[in-house]
């Protein structure tokens, strides 16, 4: 009687283990279909900023109009050590996954075995009248065979678990790849914008040291005092400054560019000054709300992490069933060699076997909750991540119509203060002005120029990054 009772208890507590742990959950995440930036995207379209147009295309950074620019890229995608790390971790994630996929298959392995022994004088076996031998030689020759019944899904659901997490990672290979690309892309538009920055503070540098050595002139004819000339000092040694800044800013972004592309930065290839251009509406494709998702590597990525975990879960509840397992073997066993390959010396089992786990201490309702759990912070962080690209979506757009809007400003402003430096050189040759107001109103034309280039450096910027939150010719739908 005893004997019943213990498995009847052992399997009762067996099935209310898996009925509380397989029963239907209260409360499951649901992942966000899109986030909604249609007004953004209508309201854009009615500026002369924006038009209707397709999305990002791969080779996005054509769109400058700088064939220095695709050189680099070139360059860069294929020599890149964090991108080829990428790569490999692609490569990792892949044969991971045929791992995975090797239990859904027969194993069959070939096993020889000769077990040579002497026996001890001393040993019992080895009184007489024993008819054990001196010496044993025990022979083993088989093909085995072992085999999984998948019989509920467990080893199938890791396989597209493991699918997913490979497929997730060739998303996250993209993101590297958009991320090095975007980068080596906004350095390459800082580094034109150093430039020309450089050549107005150098012009502005030496008109500071003109007014100087015309300011110490009129002081020693008695035109003005010590005051002034340290104000014109105080001046030259600041433009001064501001070059030693802008050289140090291009040797820092020729250093990044070279490392970008997978170069040293003592490497001698020369980056020669950019020649970017980008003088129409930026295109906005159709659907971005409903689209966005397959576009961002990001998105892509996170989702094929969801999508894993939920093959996780059903893994986990599969193992609340039985394994079915079948086993055999087949081969040649012998104590002897010379009777090794005879007819007796054939040997063979087949072993089928089914294990019910009955009690785990909860082992396998832990297991499961921590897949419900890994599940439903997948789905929260795509949520999140998919709010914060439509952010980055919308908010790109409003940046890049303020850039244009400032950079129009700034050249209207550029070019008044240019016309207003010649009309004072006018005045000057008609008697009318001295030399320090031209060169006052030079200096005033050279910081408008500055602040020209800040801003259209900004608007490519603008344009950079809209294209990155585009997703940057991502296509993994």
């Amino acid at each position: 009687m005893f004997c019943l009772i213990v498995p009847l208890c052992l399997l009762v507590s067996f099935l209310f283990e898996s009925c509380a742990a397989l029963k239907k959950r209260n409360y499951e995440p649901q992942v966000m279909e899109s986030a909604d930036v249609s007004l953004s995207i209508d309201s854009a379209l009615q500026t002369p900023d924006f038009s209707a147009g397709e999305w990002p295309a791969y080779n996005w950074w054509s769109l400058f109009e700088d064939e220095q620019l695709s050189e680099l890229m070139e360059i860069a995608i294929e020599k890149n050590p964090d991108l080829l790390a990428a790569v490999s971790r692609v490569r990792v994630s892949q044969e991971e996954a045929k791992k995975v996929r090797s239990s859904l298959l027969p194993k069959l392995d070939a096993d020889f075995r000769d077990n040579y022994e002497h026996l001890s004088k001393d040993s019992l076996d080895r009184f007489p009248p024993s008819t054990v031998p001196a010496v044993v030689n025990q022979l083993y020759l088989a093909l085995n065979f072992e085999y999984e019944i998948d019989l509920f899904g467990k080893n199938r659901n890791r396989y597209r678990a493991a699918i997913g997490q490979t497929r997730a990672q060739a998303a996250e290979m993209s993101a590297s790849l958009l991320m090095i690309t975007t980068l080596l892309a906004e350095t390459y538009i800082q580094y034109a914008a150093h430039l020309q920055n450089l050549q107005y503070a150098q012009a502005l540098a030496d008109a500071q040291k003109m007014q100087l050595e015309l300011t110490e002139l009129r002081f020693v004819n008695g035109l003005g005092d010590q005051m002034l000339i340290d104000q014109a000092t105080a001046a030259y040694l600041d433009a001064q400054e501001t070059v030693v800044f802008y050289k140090k800013e291009i040797a820092l972004d020729v250093s990044q560019l070279k490392i970008l592309m997978g170069l040293g930065p003592d490497d001698p290839r020369e980056i020669s000054s950019p020649q970017l251009a980008f003088d129409r509406s930026f295109p906005l494709p159709e659907n971005i709300p409903l689209n966005l998702l397959s576009r961002r590597p990001d998105l892509m990525a996170q989702i094929w992490t969801v999508e894993a975990a939920a093959h996780l879960i059903s893994a986990a509840k599969a193992a609340f069933f039985p394994n079915i397992n079948l086993a055999a073997f087949v081969g040649l066993e012998s104590l002897k060699w010379n009777n090794f390959f005879s007819v007796n010396s054939y040997a063979g089992a087949l072993t089928p076997a089914i294990n019910l786990p009955l009690f785990t201490g909860g082992k396998l309702t832990a297991q499961l909750n921590k897949q419900y759990a890994t599940y439903d912070a997948a789905v929260y962080d795509y949520n999140a991540l998919l709010l914060r690209a439509a952010k980055e979506v919308t908010d790109q757009i409003n940046i890049l119509e303020a850039a244009n809007q400032e950079s129009r400003l700034q050249t209207q402003a550029y070019e008044k203060t240019m016309h207003i430096a010649e009309l004072t050189t006018k005045r000057y040759e008609n008697g009318l002005d001295n030399y320090l107001m031209v060169l006052e109103k030079q200096m005033d034309t050279l910081k408008q120029g500055m602040k020209e280039v800040d801003t259209e450096n900004q608007r490519y910027l603008a344009i950079l990054q809209l294209i990155k939150a585009l997703g940057g010719g991502y296509h993994g739908g």
